[in-house]
């Protein structure tokens, strides 16, 4: 769940600076839609990093540890049997109706 909160919280934090350039560029224009992106931006970045904090407080896995793959053995759960393939060899029949 930590990881989550982790890339969560950056995405979060990345799309509020993308709501904060909206916002600079229709402020100029004196758009209705500046306020609105602001708003955003404020409510995102925030989240964003109080989900960064939480996560970074709890000590149950440091933050280089991030993107490691120990968890992730996708290969290793299979077994051999658990994979049914039946190929044939031979060439397939084909029926061929002759009119007349």
């Amino acid at each position: 769940m930590k990881k989550t909160k982790i890339v969560v919280g950056i995405c979060l934090i990345v799309q509020a600076i993308a709501f904060l350039a909206l916002f600079l560029i229709y402020w100029e224009r004196k758009r209705s839609l500046a306020k609105t992106f602001a708003a955003f931006a404020a409510v995102g970045g925030g989240v964003g990093a109080f989900l960064i904090y939480q996560a970074k407080n709890k000590p149950s896995l440091p933050l280089g540890s991030l993107f490691d793959d120990e968890d992730d053995d996708f290969e290793g759960s299979f077994k051999e049997d658990d994979i049914f393939c039946d190929f044939e060899e031979s060439e397939p029949e084909i029926e061929v109706e002759v009119k007349e």
